[in-house]
């Protein structure tokens, strides 16, 4: 069942739906502000257990996820948004395409990609469950920071979101991932135009991914941003700020 987000609102223009990574927040986004607050309307959520949002001891789904999504446009009068994801936002913006594609202007994944788990990252998804019921959030996730970028000021800032995060969030955000479907279809089939803006330090997402990507989607704008890690939004805020300036180009009469 759908759930109510917490959201805040900034700038005015097209509408631009931002979804944070696991197991962060709506904050994430913030850095953007300046760079499109005069061309674009900025929604930033928090996803279900993330957050001010309402967080559920039952396991969900990206589709639950996607359908919070859908009830938050449909309370905000939005018929159609540009809809831009980082990691695990990604997986559910994604999901949102599959199952409803007419209520997009657009698709942005930062730092994030269409492919499934493989074995061996679901496994590890579903060991730290476990760990988490165990140890608690904080303990197991003391050294995510650092993976997810090498700039100590940003990890701080990441420290911080995830000492508020509850148990229950992570481990229904950790099922939703490694249960989710392969979605290269949904890029394949897109009738909107769809960004991909990579870091080359990412630890999360390997070359041979970005290749693939390459490869398999070559009518999707790709932008690799040398010195960004898995934050590029925090890291190069202007990198994804173009993606998206590029994409609501097109919708400029």
């Amino acid at each position: 069942m759908a759930v109510k987000l917490f959201y805040e609102e900034y700038g005015t223009g097209l509408p631009v739906v931002c979804l944070h990574g696991y197991p962060l927040d709506h904050s994430i986004w913030k850095p953007l502000i300046p760079y499109l607050e005069k061309k674009a309307h900025l929604i930033i959520p928090d996803l279900r257990g993330h957050g001010k949002s309402p967080v559920f001891s039952e396991p969900y789904t990206m589709q639950d996820m996607a359908e919070d999504i859908l009830t938050l446009l449909d309370d905000l009068g939005l018929s159609k948004v540009l809809l831009v994801g980082n990691s695990m936002g990604g997986y559910v913006s994604l999901q949102f395409a599959r199952s409803f594609p007419k209520r997009l202007l657009g698709l942005i994944l930062v730092a994030s990609h269409p492919f499934s788990d493989s074995p061996k990252i679901k496994q590890g998804r579903l060991a730290s469950i476990q760990k988490i019921r165990e140890m608690g959030i904080q303990k197991v996730l003391a050294e995510f920071p650092s993976n997810l970028t090498p700039v100590p000021e940003i990890q701080d800032n990441i420290r911080m979101i995830i000492q508020t995060t509850q148990a229950d969030g992570a481990v229904g955000s950790l099922r939703a991932m490694a249960e989710r479907p392969d979605s290269g279809d949904v890029i394949s089939n897109a009738s909107f135009p769809v960004g991909i803006v990579l870091g080359k330090k990412d630890l999360f997402i390997s070359q041979e991914q970005r290749d693939q990507m390459q490869a398999k989607f070559p009518q999707v704008e790709f932008s690799l941003v040398e010195k960004a890690a898995h934050m590029i939004m925090m890291e190069e805020p202007q990198a994804v700020a173009q993606m998206i300036s590029k994409i609501l180009e097109q919708y400029k009469e």
